[in-house]
């Protein structure tokens, strides 16, 4: 956690150094490039501050041990489907979905449906039948 902790505090520096180098260097006109520099910035600087404070109310983890050895870090991860379907008709469905963008509206209306039905039965998928808790 503490290497996490330090990328992206390195993370959000270099970036705003970098943001207002380029907001100098464009005279500041660039209505795309530092405010989107500024909003990277951000993000790094909002993740590291989440994961301060959450390691702050944790143990040290096996990652932060010098010492430690890849078996340390063995365990339980989290709990998955191992033969769910859903994520696939969700990726179909944002292929089309992004195809839509490219070609009309009506086109990315359309896959709009498959794609919550996909992200429904994702989400639902462990309320029901074997894997109902």
């Amino acid at each position: 956690m503490k290497a996490n902790i330090g990328l992206f505090l390195g993370l959000g520096v270099f970036v705003l150094i970098v943001a207002f180098i380029y907001g100098f260097w464009s005279g500041f006109s660039d209505l795309a490039g530092f405010p989107l520099l500024l909003l990277t910035a951000g993000m790094g600087f909002m993740l590291w501050f989440y994961l301060r404070m959450v390691a702050k109310n944790h143990d040290v983890l096996d990652g932060d041990n010098p010492e430690g050895e890849i078996e340390h870090m063995a365990g339980n991860y989290g709990e998955f489907a191992p033969w769910s379907w859903w994520p696939l008709g969700l990726g179909f469905s944002a292929a089309f979905a992004f195809f839509g963008l490219a070609i009309d509206w009506w086109v990315f209306f359309i896959a709009l449906i498959p794609g919550l039905f996909f992200v429904t039965g994702w989400v639902l998928e462990f309320n029901r039948k074997r894997y109902a808790h």
